[in-house]
């Protein structure tokens, strides 16, 4: 019977990365697709520029899901459960702190109703503390090895997991770079931060979907 229920919970947990990797993957394709159903929409600047459309609803949803199921997520010991808290904290608080419509806008935002550049800034930090632990957490926690020697299944999730911390990391340096240099240049017109930030949840999700064993595992 413990054998059983020990079984059941570790397939509770792969089942758990998983959602949150499919969800991870698929915020970006959801909120575009779905933001051409509003006339004249087309595609947005950003991920958080979609809470200012039809897809409200949706982008606060998923980031709330997502918020939630990594804080309720357990690692293999504090620093795991500490970096996985702190991302889910700082995923609802990208949902519960909204980014401008744009420059020039004075209502109040959110469910605090705060003004535009406090609410804006608010959100600028928990998205740049959100990605910045995801990278951690995908090259660093997901990485460790434990006591065993490491298989060449678990060699391989080790590469992948580097490999999306480092596309998560050089995405957000890029959405920096250009928000800091290249604002005001012809780049604005290729969604620069969109793309960016989609690679950058996709880095994300494919590497929750690898820890829980939908590829290579052992």
């Amino acid at each position: 019977m413990a054998v059983k229920r020990n079984k059941s919970i570790v397939i509770s947990y792969k089942a758990l990365r998983r959602l949150i990797g499919v969800l991870g993957m698929a915020l970006p394709v959801v909120l575009i697709l779905g933001g051409y159903l509003q006339p004249g929409n087309g595609i947005l600047g950003s991920i958080s520029s979609y809470y200012h459309s039809n897809m409200q609803d949706v982008f606060v949803g998923i980031l709330w899901a997502v918020g939630l199921f990594l804080i309720s997520y357990k690692g293999y010991d504090s620093i795991d459960n500490w970096v996985t808290n702190l991302s889910g904290l700082f995923a609802i608080g990208v949902a519960l702190f909204p980014t401008i419509a744009h420059i020039d806008d004075t209502r109040p935002l959110g469910v605090f109703q705060l003004p535009p550049a406090i609410s804006g800034t608010l959100h600028l930090a928990w998205a740049f503390l959100f990605f910045l632990l995801l990278a951690y957490n995908s090259y660093f926690l997901f990485t460790k090895t434990g006591t065993k020697i490491p298989g060449p299944q678990k060699l391989a999730r080790n590469t992948i997991y580097r490999v999306c911390g480092i596309i998560i990391i050089a995405s957000l340096a890029g959405i920096v770079l250009y928000m800091l240099f290249l604002q005001y240049t012809f780049l604005r017109h290729w969604a620069p931060v969109l793309i960016l930030e989609t690679l950058a949840l996709w880095a994300f999700g494919f590497s929750w979907l690898v820890k829980g064993e939908t590829l290579f595992r052992d």
